[in-house]
């Protein structure tokens, strides 16, 4: 007995888990096979102004260059003046399983760049089972009236080419088995590895840092979010509903309402039905509220090396940015702007969020992450593909649900395909449905995501018996 308890007192004590071996270890694996294709359209103005242009454009075909699928397959589809009768409006984007011998379950991810090597735009459908011939994506991606107004020049490069940055993600079967022995040392020796890695977050700005990294946030206008239009990805053969999961969020309402207070003329020129943002990712405008960052902080590592008062810069390894998140690898292994001159610039978070990113990618830790910071750091986690920060984030923000923050916290589950969150903040609204839509982050929700609140009701009137009949 005393055994034991002194077995739980190690673990409460925090030690690392080098201190605290386990007596056996188990790893659940499951083989994913992750790809990305750049398009190239030259003159793409020309096929939206020309009424004989082509209904459809085809990329070429790409394939994955390792793991079980390189024989498969793929390519782009877009329709320049939509897809059918209902998306004639939008420019219309799919991902085509070309050829395989089976179907395949796989999920794509679609973003323009631009001229200074900026992601815009970026969409992530749910998974999809793939048939072979089968497509899968947006028939409502973007308004042409986007390409042709105050956007343009954000979204198309210098010489008007449009180019579509394509990233496909094909999951198998998983599967468990034991670490015998010798792997379980092994194990035990890479978790030790990571105390090291952490080394090179205190080393100086000459220590073989090959990566520049400037964040720079922009200061936000007024409500300058993408308003989802509540539509699910489609296969452009389908002739049901056209639809589209570009969606948007807040880091808060409340920091929103107050901003319109000193813009009020902004939402003259937003359109009614979507929005889009500006930002890598799709984040929304991380902690825009303060409008500054403290640079008289004096930072306890050398990674941070120098700050302005409109930026920060930090120092990072190449291939340890690479190794860890798919979208710096991207960054990295195409001709864009950060592969050209080992610069990254951020604009769409804040220093703050950034230093914790890099703390996770180097050492798969982060020592500061709470309720105050976890919505940040979960849109990070999920613009540079960190899963497991992105779960320990999500958990944070369930545990932490209240009526001041649930509708903030359901626009981000909705704005990330969170499913977890965005459920566990429906069955808290509707629990509390009476504070929570008297409040004014509610009405602003009502106004500006008229969809969402729909949502909401339905949710809350289909489930409330059930509700009652377990309290």
């Amino acid at each position: 007995m005393s055994g034991s308890g002194t077995e739980r007192s190690n673990f409460r004590g925090n030690r690392p888990l080098s201190s605290n071996p386990p007596h056996s270890i188990c790893v659940t694996d499951r083989k994913v096979v992750s790809f990305t294709h750049l398009w190239t359209i030259d003159h793409f103005q020309s096929y939206l102004d020309d009424p004989q242009s082509p209904r459809v454009l085809f990329s070429s075909y790409f394939s994955p260059n390792f793991g079980p699928h390189t024989d498969t397959s793929w390519c782009l589809k877009l329709y320049p003046k939509g897809v059918n009768e209902k998306s004639v409006e939008y420019i219309s984007l799919f991902v085509k399983y070309v050829r395989g011998r089976s179907d395949l379950q796989a999920k794509a991810e679609f973003s323009l760049i631009n001229s200074r090597g900026e992601f815009h735009i970026v969409r992530k459908t749910p998974y999809h089972i793939f048939p072979t011939g089968g497509d899968w994506g947006y028939s409502e991606y973007l308004m042409r009236m986007v390409l042709t107004t105050q956007r343009k020049s954000e979204l198309l490069n210098a010489d008007q080419s449009l180019k579509i940055f394509t990233r496909v993600i094909i999951v198998g079967e998983s599967s468990s088995s034991i670490i015998h022995e010798e792997k379980k040392n092994t194990y035990e020796s890479l978790i030790s590895l990571s105390s090291h890695f952490s080394s090179l977050l205190t080393s100086t700005k000459d220590n073989c840092h090959d990566v520049t990294i400037i964040v720079r946030p922009q200061q936000y206008n007024g409500l300058t979010y993408e308003n989802k239009s509540h539509d699910t990805p489609s296969s452009s053969s389908t002739s049901s509903s056209p639809t589209d999961v570009g969606k948007s969020s807040s880091s808060s309402l409340s920091k929103r309402s107050n901003n319109n207070n000193n813009n009020s003329g902004a939402g003259n020129h937003r359109t009614k039905r979507k929005r889009y943002s500006t930002n890598s990712g799709g984040s929304s405008g991380a902690g825009e509220s303060s409008g500054e960052t403290n640079h008289d902080e004096t930072t306890s590592t050398a990674l941070a090396i120098s700050s302005t008062p409109t930026s920060t810069t930090f120092y990072a390894h190449r291939s340890i940015l690479s190794v860890r998140s798919p979208v710096f690898a991207a960054m990295f292994s195409h001709s864009m702007l950060e592969d050209q001159n080992s610069t990254i610039e951020i604009t769409d978070l804040q220093p703050e969020t950034v230093r914790a990113l890099l703390e996770y990618i180097y050492t798969s830790n982060v020592e500061e992450i709470d309720e105050h910071n976890a919505v940040e750091i979960f849109k990070a986690a999920d613009k540079y593909e960190l899963e497991l920060l992105k779960q320990k984030a999500e958990l944070i923000m369930m545990n932490s649900l209240s009526v001041s923050n649930c509708t903030m916290l359901y626009i981000v589950a909705d704005l990330h395909n969170a499913n977890e969150l965005k459920k566990r903040v429906l069955n808290f609204i509707m629990r509390n449905i009476l504070e929570v839509t008297e409040s004014d982050d509610w009405r602003i929700l009502v106004e500006q995501h008229p969809a969402l609140a729909t949502e909401a009701f339905v949710y809350s009137a289909e489930h409330a018996a059930s509700c009652a009949c377990s309290s």
